[in-house]
């Protein structure tokens, strides 16, 4: 019986081993995918930007569509940096979905908001709007004030109140880099008949010096944790989403910084209320869309329009957000599941939605199952234990490459930090990380999945503390 569990234990520990480098395989793919692009990428794309930067002719109106929900410590700074935008033609627009703190208190004193009334087309939403304000310092500014709905609703709001033919959704705890529209704008002017949405990098901000709403200097921050994030935030945007990109099998435009054509949207129903990833369900039934009637499309991810956010920098928020990706992840396949290893939705169907499935959604059981597994298979004799120890081993060394691969390539192509020893500590970070912030990771992946087969949907809240602000020069002087 012992030798049959054995041998049982063999077979399984051998199935984790292969999954384990299959995934990290098909993973360092995309890296080696995104390298190439991005070198093509970096030789004509200042060329471009410079031309439409000189001829602003050439630049599309956008509506700028920022949902907020209790964000009194950073909705200002992010509205200023909104305003300051080096962008020819473009309008801002707050939905304060229902807060409960001081965000509409804090947006009227900043702004000088006045009542005003405003057409909007309601087809997306029925939640009542109680009031749309301007600012009288920036006629470009609008505040809708409504009742709460959920992010995905506020949006909805948003594509009804805005007055262009593009939009752009943001986060309102989110700062834009001043040519970060224009970038990420490139491919509508490039593709106009084709590019029905794009998405930018999402960078993270604790540490930096800040004024005014911009990024003066990128510092890395002396919280371990956030410091973990910042590489893990580079090898999921540079590499798994430009490799991605290059399939035109984008899955993910982040809900914190994405253009849009509003009739693609209004084409597909706008965002599905109530749905924890409503930024993901949004591009896969776009995917869908085209894909079943056959419309000629592309959806972009563009690498250098950077947004800044604010990182959960505790245990518990970090915890609750990754907690509530999963089940947003989870909650979107099982709405498309329709799509999954179907030929019709072509490379997205057959290869893009499957690694989300059992890597993305899957994998935290996959690790869980595969540790559980080779542990057994060591206790009852069906693996040598030098075998075992140089599969942890490689496992960790491997882990770290990939890490280390993608903060070589975001130095490379945009050397955001410029002290060697800031991008000395990120190398140092990319080995801690395999050891312990993935395990943990995994637990709360696992924890989300499970949830959401319980049912909870809830979106949950998260502690911010808001933008730090650099010291001015008075300041210093005192």
């Amino acid at each position: 019986m012992s030798e049959t569990v054995a041998t049982f234990l063999a077979v399984f520990a051998t199935f984790s081993i292969s999954y384990f480098f299959l995934v990290n395989s098909f993973f360092l793919v995309l890296i080696m995918c995104a390298a190439y692009a991005l070198t093509r990428y970096s030789r004509t794309r200042p060329i471009t930007t410079n031309l439409v930067m000189n001829n602003s002719a050439l630049a599309p109106s956008i509506s700028i569509l920022a949902p907020a929900f209790n964000e009194q410590e950073t909705v200002v700074d992010s509205v200023s940096s909104f305003l300051s935008l080096n962008y020819p033609s473009f309008e801002v627009i707050v939905i304060n979905d229902g807060s409960r703190d001081e965000t509409l208190v804090r947006l009227i004193k900043a702004y000088s908001l006045e009542p005003t009334s405003h057409v909007r087309d309601d087809s997306l939403s029925s939640t009542p709007v109680r009031q749309i304000y301007r600012s009288s310092l920036h006629p470009n500014l609008l505040v809708v004030d409504k009742e709460n709905g959920g992010k995905a609703d506020a949006l909805n709001v948003g594509i009804g109140v805005c007055r262009h033919d593009i939009f752009c959704a943001v986060d309102s705890d989110s700062l834009l880099e001043g040519d970060s529209l224009i970038k990420v704008a490139l491919p509508f002017m490039e593709e106009p008949a084709k590019v029905i949405a794009s998405g930018g990098t999402v960078r993270i901000a604790n540490g930096a010096k800040i004024r005014y709403g911009r990024v003066e200097e990128v510092k890395l921050p002396r919280n371990l944790l956030v410091t973990m994030q910042i590489v893990e935030y580079t090898r999921a945007f540079l590499c798994g989403r430009i490799g991605w990109n290059l399939m035109n099998s984008t899955l993910v435009v982040s809900g914190a910084f994405g253009v849009f054509k509003k009739k693609a949207v209004l084409d597909v129903g706008g965002y599905a209320s109530g749905c924890i990833g409503e930024d993901m369900e949004l591009i896969l039934r776009l995917h869908k869309y085209h894909l079943a009637n056959k419309i000629p499309y592309s959806i972009v991810f563009v690498p250098d329009p950077v947004c800044w956010t604010e990182a959960p920098a505790d245990f518990t928020s970090l915890g609750k957000q990754r907690d509530r990706w999963q089940r947003g992840l989870a909650e979107t396949l099982m709405r498309n599941r329709e799509m999954i290893f179907n030929p019709r939705y072509r490379f997205v169907g057959m290869f893009a939605l499957p690694y989300f499935l059992f890597v993305e959604l899957l994998g935290p059981v996959f690790e869980i199952f595969a540790l559980i597994t080779l542990l057994a298979a060591l206790q009852y004799g069906g693996m040598d234990s030098l075998l075992l120890g140089m599969f942890f081993a490689a496992s960790l060394l491997y882990g770290a490459i990939l890490s280390l691969a993608a903060l070589l390539i975001e130095e490379v192509y945009f050397s955001n930090y410029k002290r060697a020893r800031q991008f000395l500590a990120l190398l140092v970070i990319c080995l801690a990380e395999s050891i312990w912030f993935r395990q943990i990771s995994t637990y709360w992946r696992l924890k989300g999945l499970i949830k959401f087969m319980r049912g909870d949907h809830s979106w949950g809240q998260i502690h911010r503390s808001g933008f730090a602000e650099a010291p001015k020069k008075e300041d210093q002087a005192a």
